[in-house]
């Protein structure tokens, strides 16, 4: 499997944020690149850790110039499960990603690998634990194991994701689980979020709406979506460590956790594999 794309590909979109259009150019990037956006084409922002400024309903990203990107975690899980290292990205128009069908799957059919994804082979060990507690009810570790799996437990304002739990398996469960879980956020919270200068581009489309009471706003795609949507964003998290979460001999476990969580869990699991000179 490549570690880039075969030819420039181009997408447009709103974003979720500002309800303003995004333009996207992907372009193939020789190896050792690694993932780069490139604001209006020309000032850098890596895709790593050390570029996140933010964590705040999704992950901003920032470069010395002031610079910023936000919501780039679909786009980076869907590299993620195409095994897509290398990348040139041009963005220009809002200072976020488009937000799409808000999940990682026409970013996999823009790949080229949206109908049969060959999921990376697991390559990089654990030799102990790694844990990260962020509060009393939000925690992540990761315990070794024969290949990647994720289990995922929640505890929402909401009868159907009351202490649920819901596991992952990268050999045996269907990626698109986890491919096509759609973005989602509490009804309710829309007027809030739109006086902030936020979620205005969220719509029945591109994001689940929850109601507290019960009920979504739409049939979901499939059981658990919202927990599934969760396991999306951590994929695309862990990748900004430069490593790409499906290669781990690993089982990760997440607490009520969220993008303000995964980041400095990255950071310990990154240490962790480096460690072992991987």
């Amino acid at each position: 499997m490549s570690a880039s794309i075969a030819s420039p590909v181009f997408v447009s979109g709103i974003g979720v944020i500002t309800g303003k259009l995004v333009e996207v150019q992907v372009l193939p990037a020789e190896p050792g690149h690694g993932i780069v956006f490139y604001i209006d084409g020309v000032s850098p922002i890596p895709a790593s850790l050390a570029s996140v400024v933010h964590t705040d309903r999704g992950v901003t990203l920032a470069n010395r110039e002031g610079k910023t990107l936000s919501i780039v975690e679909h786009f980076l899980c869907a590299a993620a499960l195409s095994g897509l290292r290398d990348l040139k990205v041009a963005v220009s128009g809002a200072p976020e990603m488009p937000i799409l069908d808000g999940s990682a799957q026409d970013w996999l059919k823009v790949f080229a690998r949206g109908f049969d994804i060959e999921l990376p082979k697991p390559s990089i060990g654990l030799e102990q634990a790694v844990f990260y507690r962020h509060s009393d009810e939000i925690a992540l570790y990761a315990l070794p194991d024969t290949h990647f799996k994720l289990t995922y437990s929640v505890n929402f304002n909401h009868p159907d994701l009351k202490c649920r739990w819901t596991r992952w398996d990268s050999q045996a469960d269907n990626p698109a689980l986890v491919s096509t879980a759609c973005t989602f956020g509490y009804i309710s919270e829309l007027p809030a979020l739109h006086a902030r200068g936020l979620a205005l581009g969220a719509n029945l489309e591109n994001s689940l709406g929850l109601v507290e009471s019960g009920g979504y706003s739409r049939p979901l795609r499939h059981d658990d979506e919202p927990i599934y949507h969760k396991m999306l964003d951590l994929i695309g998290d862990l990748s900004l460590s430069g490593l790409n979460p499906l290669t781990l001999k690993a089982h990760v476990f997440a607490l009520n956790a969220g993008h303000s969580s995964h980041v400095p869990f990255a950071v310990k699991l990154l240490k962790a594999a480096q460690k072992q000179g991987c």
